[in-house]
């Protein structure tokens, strides 16, 4: 690694991403607020799960361009809410050649587990790269939920905060304020390897939406999260997952889907697709639900048409049916097991009294 080129770059990008430089960017944007908001039912909610291709961006008017474009489609569709994909805050990175190069290979070094040279980019990014990158990302997601006039769950992006490396999550509400902050709770053994640390709590915003969790990556595929999210209320739980690198789409759902029927929940999922560092990822974002909640039987409320390209998807939840009595494990009732259970209570022995001893 070149670091004093690496150094330059990260200089000359500094100036680049500046808040400055984005507010110029958006001022030049003609940006209609939807009116999606201007009346709420919760027994129809529309959200918006985005799949978004990976692609190189050589401005930063080219990377503001690609995420408000993902946005005014999923307000033209009538959201109300728009949930971006994991690490989608580290897409600005995408802006330099040389930075988009160094991640390609660290994709490729983290895929065949050589955790040296990735460590010592890790190094870099904490020293050079994190409060850069956030910027960029925190100032651009804020002015969209604020122009736009939508609830927007930005995905996440690396933070170095005290000392420690954290992925964190961001939802905006329509003014562009944050409302929850959710670090990941769950890490891989090769997140520890590579420094990460787990998130300690659990957060749930309160909105006219209903209650809403994020549930970064793993935790969408741990039972813990889903059930301590239900506990503090969650209605809604948004899934922004990371590309995999497997021919299979399955588990890019089968957990969050999962967590749907075991909590009575609606969950968002929201992918990263395309080609990167040498390797095709695929995955399918969508909307998921309670079977007894969901207009098809499979739980699948709306999903993608393809596994590989970008895709806003938008659909309908209704709150209501989320009613205890359709819960999994209180709806099921079998009058002969209760009486069976009755009866064998009734037949027990009373065991007598423990004397005291004297």
């Amino acid at each position: 690694m070149n670091q004093l080129k690496m150094l330059s770059t990260a200089l000359i990008m500094s100036s680049k991403l500046s808040p400055s430089a984005i507010e110029r960017s958006f001022k030049q944007r003609k940006i209609k607020a939807s009116d999606a908001l201007h009346y709420t039912n919760t027994e129809n909610l529309k959200m918006a799960a985005v799949q978004l291709e990976l692609r190189e961006y050589n401005t930063l008017d080219n990377y503001i361009d690609h995420m408000q474009d993902l946005v005014r489609q999923a307000a033209e569709g009538g959201a109300q809410l728009v949930s971006f994909p994991e690490y989608t805050g580290l897409l600005p990175i995408m802006i330099s050649p040389l930075f988009r190069q160094v991640a390609e290979d660290c994709i490729s070094h983290l895929r065949y587990e050589e955790l040296g040279p990735m460590m010592e980019g890790i190094s870099f990014f904490k020293e050079h790269l994190s409060d850069l990158l956030f910027n960029c990302f925190y100032n651009t997601f804020a002015l969209l939920a604020n122009r736009y006039h939508l609830y927007i769950q930005a995905g996440s992006t690396l933070i170095y905060s005290r000392g420690k490396l954290y992925e964190r999550s961001f939802l905006f509400d329509p003014e562009g304020e944050v409302i929850l902050e959710q670090d990941k709770l769950t890490l891989s053994e090769r997140e520890q390897c590579l420094g990460l640390a787990a998130g300690e709590d659990l957060e749930v915003a309160s909105t006219p939406l209903g209650k809403i969790s994020v549930l970064l990556g793993n935790d969408s595929f741990q039972f813990e999260p889903a059930k301590l999210a239900h506990g503090l209320g969650a209605q809604i739980l948004l899934c922004p997952v990371a590309p995999r690198c497997t021919e299979s789409i399955a588990p890019h759902c089968c957990g969050p889907l999962m967590r749907c029927q075991e909590r009575m929940l609606f969950s968002v999922v929201s992918c990263l697709v395309g080609s990167f560092g040498g390797f095709d990822f695929r995955a399918q974002s969508g909307l998921f639900g309670p079977y007894a909640a969901s207009r098809l039987p499979s739980g699948v409320c709306m999903q993608s048409n393809n596994t590989q390209h970008t895709s806003v998807v938008v659909g309908r939840f209704n709150l209501s049916r989320l009613h205890p009595s359709l819960d999994l494990y209180t709806s099921d009732t079998n009058p002969a097991i209760y009486a069976q259970l009755e009866a064998a209570y009734r037949n027990l022995q009373v065991p007598p009294p423990k004397s005291n001893p004297s």
